[in-house]
């Protein structure tokens, strides 16, 4: 810490004495200096950070703005091919996975299912949540590759010990273009 009069280094042996050596003034004035200065310093490093924070969230919520867009006009097919669109350009193969647990409950509602013959509603509504889930992934992916469509679309479903199931899609990640009327 400096003295708030002269600038000069406060050290041990002058706080012992209370006083600035050079200037002779009080170290309780530079303490309280100090204190104000370090008060103002983390105002400033407080503001700086929510600025940050806020900037963050400002960035999140375009991104998912933008793949949401993407999303909506992502094309997908498990062929290989679009009507009226012409591929141009291959980026590679996209996929996405997830694992997820069934649950004691719905465990529960399938055997009675089972039992009577009945569709297991509890296991369908889960199985379409975790193809939606991946399928987001999926179209995620391709979008970072600057893909605008997937085609070859795959499901694979798996059964892991317990009561856990595993769905992966895969597809491949390409540019397509609308083909013009002169063509």
């Amino acid at each position: 810490m400096k003295c708030i009069k002269c600038g000069s280094e406060l050290t041990s042996e002058m706080f012992a004495c209370g006083m600035c050596f050079s200037c002779g003034c009080s170290i309780s004035e530079s303490e309280e200096a100090f204190k104000i200065e370090q008060a103002q310093l983390k105002a400033e490093a407080d503001l700086a950070l929510q600025q940050q924070k806020e900037e963050q969230a400002r960035k999140s919520q375009e991104e998912q703005r933008m793949y949401a867009e993407r999303f909506k006009s992502h094309m997908l097919t498990t062929g290989f091919s679009f009507e009226g669109y012409r591929i141009a350009e291959y980026l590679g193969i996209v996929t996405g996975e997830t694992v997820m647990g069934t649950g004691y409950f719905s465990d529960i509602g399938a055997s009675i299912s089972d039992l009577f013959g009945a569709e297991a509603s509890e296991y369908s509504e889960k199985l379409r949540s975790a193809k939606q889930a991946v399928l987001k992934i999926m179209i995620k992916n391709s979008t970072d590759l600057g893909g605008n469509a997937i085609i070859g679309i795959s499901y694979e479903l798996m059964t892991f010990s317990g009561n856990m199931m595993g769905v992966s899609v895969t597809g491949t990640s390409v540019k397509v273009n609308k083909y013009s009327d002169n063509t």
